[in-house]
Formats: structure tokens, C-alpha cells, sequence
């Protein structure tokens, strides 16, 4: 098996971006710009009934019933009226006839239309589209719900909800059909500060796409890993690369079905964060704030009291003491840039106060210490009334102080997060709006132990004495750096609609390009001794001096003394694994009356995986009131995810191990090893077979607006096929193979209130959703090895006892993320 390296392979033409592309693509947009004022267009109107009243309400009426997104800033309207509007309208005059004798015009962005201010020096536009320049109000986004595969959480439903640890995924729980993790979720685990890994309608938790501003800050170095403190090869890690703070945040945009063809790389759901220009001309924010486990009333089973009331791991940790610390500024510079930043830092002190044979030698309640911080600061330029750019610099490393429980002198800093440059630029011309964005991200998940050395011993009263009655073990699984770097493009561009073939049509198209390069370091050999046998004599070798795998005292099973028999060593050494990737997207919303349809087909192109891929996505609408009051939704559609890095990786890491057979690898009496020969575990290893996993969904739902209240009900289904796991053929001819497979079906019952209810002189808003989840897979993730597939590659046994059942074993529920009942209310 040849597996990648730094070596580029021959034949392949490496995508190296550089900036000179970004550059480039902006002459095209230049020169795209002179030539399209020509191109023959018409935006469509329609037939508009709005009654007087609030000009806020008004616009938002307007842009409904218009098929757009609005941007406003309500505050600034409060006390306007609107005479409303009766016609047949484009959109364009549509605004500019509801803003008629205002201070305030539209201008069209990417994603919809934006209110904006007219300077005091510039006399009110007959029309909104004039061409003389706007300064861009305080805003407040005010989104349409278009699908009920998306659901947005604004600024003010964050304000309302409990921080928990200020994290994008944390404030997810009010979303039907979003699953957390049981480990977040667990009484031990309240001392954590990392993001929360969540499942999206059934989905592996580390095939999300998460975005903040368009970058991707997804890590795929062994996002399935988890915490692994007790691992000599694997290093904890995430599924984000980032721990984003949800302070920086003006809206989460969470999509997880009918999912348009701009995004790829997931099979779960894309979760998009965007942070917003500034408010004022110049504010501030700065805070501190504490919750600790003495705030706390746990309720412990009465057979695990004790494990907490004495805890070894941060699994069942009962103390804990977390602080945040915030500084936010912002302000406009001039009146077209204006700039945000912000520092984050969170902290979290967790004691182990378990029996002192677990205190690492030292005598002492030890203590576990997380640490995460943000730095973020993001410009905002507008050059001309048609440009916008952006750019940010996002610094967010983590860094934690642990030990491997149970074990003296095993202390080692673990250390996440990353740098992350972003930069976009937007430009509407006359027939259509081109976006741009390229992006930079480097993160890691590296451990720096203060061992290389590790020994397992039995357990003795005058010598080894720090662990249980049987074992004791010391040292540390040495130093290991991981990184991950990503140098990604986009450009899309979104055509104003257009009347063709009796209907109107929206068109987009775009496409992508990334380079990600993953490295992996040793920086220390790694030697693990162990397998204590009986020993009489003295330790003193036959040379004289005294071996350091030996020990006289007597043992806790009875031996006058032992000494280790047995080693496995990983050389100091790394690798690189290089993936170009390149996709093409497709879209057209189309509109015939009452009926819309978005149909969308996205082309992926990736070096370590097997295939190209193409996945049709499909969204139907039909309103069947014809004022968006009752409208029935229904799509199919493909999604591919990501992965094969992860397989190149692990495979990679072997190849530094030694082999665990042999006189390199056992010895007997104090006599040293033999010559240490290599394992050949990693040649094993065969990627040759393999097909792209993927996932179909199909899902259907209904809205309807009806006293006040939005009502929605939502059945999403997903059948995932030919999964990676790792199948055992034979001794040695270990396979990554498309075994595996899952299903998961959720169906959901929302309720909305659309005006604010008024209780005892408050106003209200409520969110109501109550959710039923049914999930099988055949693999917990890719990890699944042959204790769980056999030899042909069929489940390792057919059938098995699940609740008293006997049943067939891919036909488990999953262990995790699927609570088959969930409310939630906001």
C-alpha cells in the first residue's frame, strides 16, 4: 500500500492557491462589470395589497410576499407609518414607493435587500434606485423563513437563552432535531468548557459544516477521536477547529434539510455563524462572569456516589470553577469602514479529590485546568454603493493543563483552536450580484507530555505504591504536534430574477477551490514498558549496572519482586497528507404562480477520494393560500461528506509503531532486547476498494400561519450507504471498507408566535417544538474495526439481544445522540 506523504504524486496538478487568484477573479469582476449593463433584464412584478400601517411591518409584509430576505433596523422606524401599498409592483419600486418621503432607501446585497440611510446632505431619491451614495443604517436582520429545512437564531433569541459555555453548538438545543452528545450532556462533565458535538436529523456528529462569516473551521484531524488522555498514538480532537464564543455572533443560520447546492462536505448540516458591522459610532462591552459546581444540586445514583464524591477523571468530576472574561469594541472609522473586535477568554478549574493513591505521587488533591481564548477583529468596507468587502483575523487557540488518570507523572498540556484570515468581497451589478471569499485556517490538536516513558508495574506497598491494589503505572505518552492548514476560494454568483419560459427564475452559480495539508509529529520516541512477571534476585544486570525495569519489593499478588518483560516503541518521526479538492454548483429557483421549485446540482472533485461525485438537490414549494399563510414543502436530495484525510491519517501514525512480537519486543530476565524491527500493521492498511459514502434524504413539511402562530410539522428521512469502517479479512490485510450503513427518521412539531403577546403589560414571544427520533447505525464511526465486522465484511454478528428482542444487529438503535423523544421551549 503506497500511502500519501509530502511528495507530491506525479500526474496530479496541485491546486496551490495564492493570493494572485483572489486577485485575478477581482479583474474578472471588473471586467464582467463593463459588460453586463448591456445584457437584456426585467425584474418581475406582481400584484401587492399592503394595508396602512407600521412601516417596519409594512416592509416586512412587502419582502414576503416579495420572496426576498430585508435587513432593517426596527428601532430606527419606530413611529413611522406606511400607507401601504395596492398595485402591480417590481421589487425595486415596490421599496422605493413604501419609502416614499423617508430618510431611508434599499440596496440590493447577496443575500437580499438591506435598509440603508440617506445621508442628511442628500435630499430624499424620488426612486430607490438612485445612484448617488447611501450610508449603511444599524441593522437588524429580520429573516424569511423560506424553507423548513432552515432555521435562524437571531441576536435577540441568543440574549434570551442561557449562555451554558457561550459556544455555537450550546445554543442549538431549541432546535427540533439537533441531538447532543450523551457525554455533554452528563452530570461528570460540567466542568467542560469545549464546544458541544452535536447530530443533525440522525447524522455522524463529525460530518457537520460549520462556518463562521463563509470560512469553514471544521477539523478533520480524527474529529472522531474524542477525548483520548489514555491513548499512546491518538491525540484528543474535535469536530470544530475553533471554539467560536457566541457573543461575537448577530445570527446562526442552522440548515438541516433541503440544503441548496452552494453547500457541500457535509452529510449531517451546515451550521453557518455571521457576525454584523458595527451599531454605533463608537461602543463598548466588557464583563466578567463565574458559575461554579457549589451553585449546583447534582442528583447522583446511589450506586455511583462514591466515584463522585471521590473522583480520579474528569468523567464524573463534581468541583468546578468556571470564570469568563469579555472585551468588545466597535465603531465606524469613517462612514464607509467601520471595525469590530473583541477578546474572549474562558476558564475552568476542575479538582480530582480522589483517594490519595491517585494524586500522582505528590500528595495533594490535584486539579485539571481549561483554557480557551478570542481573539476577533473583522472590518467592514464599502468603497462604492455597489461594493462591499470584509476581512478578519480570528486567533483561537485552547489549552489545557491534564494528567492521565491514575497514572504518576503523566502531566501534559493539550493544546487546540488556530488562526483563521477571512476575507470577502461582494459586487451587484445590474443583472446579478458576485461574491467572493478566500480563506486561510491553521489549527492543530497536540499534546506536550512531560514524559516519553511509561511503565505498567504490579502494584507494591514499599516501592510502587501510587496506584490500585493490582496495577501501578507512571510516566507519559510523549509529544505529539498535529496541524491542519486550509487555504479555500469561492465565487458565486446570484442573478436578479428573471422572466423566462412563462415563469421567473432565480439563478446561482459558483464554484470552489482548497488546498488542506495535514501534519503529523512525534517529537519524541515513545517507549511503553510492561508485562511485569516474578523476580527473586537483585536488579543488577550481569554488566553491572542497574536495570531501570525492575523492582525488590514484594508485590501486592505475592512476588518477592518483578521486573517488565515486554515493550512497544514509537519512533520519533512525521508526515504530511496533501488533499486538493475542487466543486461546481448549479442552482435555479423557479417560480409559476403559487408553485416554486429550487432545483441544484453539485459537482465535487477530491485527490484521496476514490471518485468524483455529483449531488442532485431538489426543493419544492407550493402556497396554497397565495400570501404565505399555508405552504407545503417537499424535497430529495444528496448529500457527500468528508473523511478520507482521517483514513490516510491513521493508517500514516502505525507506521511509526515498532512491532509487538519478537526479541525486539520481549526478553526474559534482566537482559536487554533484541534488535527493535518495525511493525507492519500500517502496510496492512488498504484504501483500494473503496466507494464514496453518502446520504439520500427525503423529506416533507407543512406550514401554516393561523392566530398569531406560525405551525409547522416536518418529516425528514435519511438513509445513509456505504459507509467507511474498518473490516479484518485475514491476519494483517486490514481493510477500509463500504460495510457500513445507517437510517434515521425525525419528525417534528414547531410552533411559533408571529406577534408578541401581551401578559400582564409584557410581550412575549414563544417557541414550542416537540420532536420523535428513530436512529440505527451499524458503526459508532469510523474507529469501527473488526470486533464489530468479520471477516467478509458483514456485521460481526448477525443477530443480537437489544431490550429482550432478538434482532438483527444493523438494526441497533445508535448509543448516542438519539433520544427518541425531545421537547424544547424558548
Amino acid at each position: 500500500m503506497k500511502l500519501p506523504t509530502e511528495k507530491p504524486r506525479p500526474g496530479r496538478l496541485r491546486l496551490y492557491l495564492k493570493p494572485l487568484v483572489f486577485l485575478t477573479h477581482m479583474a474578472l469582476s471588473a471586467g464582467l462589470a463593463a459588460t453586463l449593463p448591456g445584457v437584456a433584464h426585467a425584474q418581475a412584478s406582481r400584484q401587492y395589497d399592503i394595508p396602512a400601517g407600521p412601516l417596519d411591518a409594512a416592509l416586512n409584509s412587502f419582502a414576503v410576499q416579495a420572496g426576498v430576505s430585508l435587513a432593517i433596523d426596527a428601532e430606527k422606524l419606530k413611529g413611522l407609518r406606511s400607507a401601504g401599498l395596492k398595485g402591480n409592483y417590481a421589487i425595486d419600486s415596490g421599496f422605493a414607493a413604501l419609502l416614499h418621503n423617508t430618510d431611508y432607501s434599499v440596496a440590493r446585497t447577496a443575500s437580499g435587500y438591506i435598509l440603508v440611510a440617506l445621508p442628511k446632505t442628500l435630499e430624499r431619491p424620488a426612486r430607490a434606485t438612485d445612484s448617488r451614495e447611501a450610508t449603511l443604517a444599524p441593522v437588524l436582520v429580520v429573516d424569511r423563513h423560506e424553507s423548513a429545512g432552515t432555521a435562524v437564531i437571531d441576536r435577540h433569541t441568543m440574549d434570551a437563552m442561557p449562555l451554558g459555555n457561550g459556544d455555537i453548538t450550546s445554543l442549538l438545543k431549541v432546535l427540533p432535531g439537533v441531538q447532543f452528545d450523551n457525554y455533554q450532556l452528563h452530570t461528570g462533565s460540567q466542568g467542560e468548557i469545549a464546544p458541544a458535538d452535536i447530530s443533525i436529523n440522525g447524522n455522524k456528529f463529525y460530518q457537520n459544516l460549520y462556518q463562521l462569516d463563509g470560512m469553514s473551521f471544521n477539523n478533520d484531524i480524527d474529529p472522531a477521536s474524542g477525548d483520548q488522555h489514555a491513548s499512546n498514538r491518538e491525540v484528543t480532537s474535535a469536530s470544530q477547529g475553533f471554539a467560536i464564543d457566541s457573543s461575537l455572533l448577530c445570527k446562526i443560520t442552522v440548515r438541516d434539510s433541503n440544503v441548496a447546492a452552494e453547500y457541500g462536505g457535509f452529510t449531517g448540516g451546515v451550521v453557518s455563524a455571521e457576525t454584523c458591522p458595527p451599531t454605533e459610532d463608537f461602543a463598548g462591552q466588557i464583563s466578567v462572569g463565574t458559575t461554579r459546581s457549589s451553585w449546583m444540586k447534582y442528583k447522583i445514583a446511589r450506586e455511583e456516589e462514591y466515584d463522585y464524591e471521590n473522583p480520579i477523571s474528569p468523567d464524573n468530576a463534581s468541583e468546578f470553577e468556571k470564570w469568563t472574561y469579555r472585551l468588545a469594541l466597535q465603531g465606524k472609522v469613517t462612514e464607509n469602514f467601520s471595525l469590530i473586535g473583541s477578546f474572549i477568554r474562558r476558564t475552568s478549574t476542575i479538582p480530582l479529590s480522589g483517594d490519595s493513591a491517585y494524586k500522582n505521587g505528590e500528595g495533594r488533591t490535584p486539579e485539571q485546568t481549561r483554557q480557551t481564548d478570542n481573539f476577533f477583529i473583522k472590518g467592514f468596507w464599502k468603497p462604492t454603493r455597489d461594493n462591499d468587502v470584509d476581512f478578519s483575523v480570528q486567533y483561537a487557540p485552547t489549552d489545557d493543563e491534564r494528567f492521565i488518570p491514575a497514572i504518576k507523572d503523566s502531566q501534559f498540556t493539550y493544546k487546540a483552536g488556530g488562526l483563521g484570515l477571512n476575507a470577502g468581497w461582494v459586487s451587484r451589478f445590474n443583472p446579478l450580484t458576485v461574491s467572493q471569499r478566500l480563506t486561510w485556517t491553521e489549527m492543530e490538536s497536540s499534546r506536550d507530555g512531560d514524559s516519553s516513558l511509561y511503565k505498567t508495574w504490579r502494584y507494591s506497598a514499599d516501592d510502587k505504591n501510587w496506584g490500585t491494589t493490582t496495577l501501578s503505572s507512571e510516566g507519559g505518552y510523549g509529544d505529539i504536534d498535529q496541524k491542519q492548514k486550509t487555504l479555500a476560494y469561492q465565487f458565486k454568483a446570484d442573478w436578479e430574477p428573471l422572466q423566462l419560459l412563462a415563469g421567473e427564475h432565480r439563478f446561482q452559480a459558483g464554484f470552489e477551490l482548497a488546498s488542506k495539508e495535514s501534519f503529523y509529529h512525534r517529537k519524541t520516541q515513545y517507549e511503553s514498558y510492561y508485562g511485569p512477571a516474578t523476580w527473586a534476585g537483585t536488579c543488577t544486570r550481569a554488566d553491572g549496572s542497574t536495570d531501570p525495569y525492575c523492582s525488590t519489593a514484594n508485590t501486592s499478588n505475592g512476588w518477592p519482586g518483578q521486573y517488565l518483560r515486554s515493550r512497544v516503541i514509537y519512533l520519533a518521526g512525521k508526515f504530511t497528507v496533501k488533499e486538493d479538492s475542487r466543486a461546481i454548483f448549479l442552482q435555479d429557483e423557479m417560480k409559476y404562480g403559487n408553485f416554486k421549485a429550487r432545483l441544484g446540482l453539485r459537482y465535487e472533485n477530491t485527490d484521496l477520494a476514490p471518485e468524483s461525485t455529483l449531488a442532485p438537490r431538489s426543493a419544492f414549494f407550493y402556497d396554497l393560500s397565495g400570501n404565505g399563510d399555508s405552504v407545503l414543502e417537499a424535497g430529495a436530495n444528496r448529500y457527500y461528506g468528508r473523511g478520507f484525510m482521517s483514513y490516510y491519517m491513521q493508517a500514516n501514525r502505525l507506521s511509526l509503531q515498532s512491532a509487538t512480537s519478537g526479541t525486539g519486543f520481549t526478553r526474559t530476565g534482566l537482559t536487554d532486547w533484541g534488535p527493535l524491527t518495525m511493525s507492519t500493521t500500517a502496510a496492512g492498511y488498504h484504501f483500494e476498494q473503496l466507494k464514496m459514502p453518502y446520504d439520500d434524504e427525503a423529506m416533507l413539511a407543512f406550514k401554516q400561519k393561523w392566530g398569531g402562530v406560525l405551525w409547522g410539522i416536518k418529516y425528514v428521512d435519511r438513509k445513509s450507504r456505504d459507509q467507511v469502517v474498518q473490516v479484518l479479512r485475514s491476519a494483517g490485510n486490514r481493510w477500509f471498507d463500504n460495510v457500513g450503513e445507517g437510517e434515521a427518521q425525525t419528525l417534528s412539531l414547531t410552533a411559533e408566535t408571529q406577534v408578541p403577546l401581551k401578559l400582564f403589560g409584557t410581550r412575549t414571544s414563544l417557541f414550542v417544538g416537540l420532536d420523535r427520533t428513530d436512529s440505527e447505525t451499524s458503526h459508532a464511526d469510523y474507529f469501527s474495526n473488526d470486533h464489530d465486522f468479520n471477516a467478509n465484511g458483514s456485521a460481526g454478528q448477525d443477530k443480537i439481544v437489544w431490550d429482550g428482542k432478538l434482532i438483527d444487529a444493523l438494526d441497533k438503535p445508535a448509543d448516542n445522540y438519539n433520544r427518541p423523544w425531545t421537547g424544547r421551549m424558548l
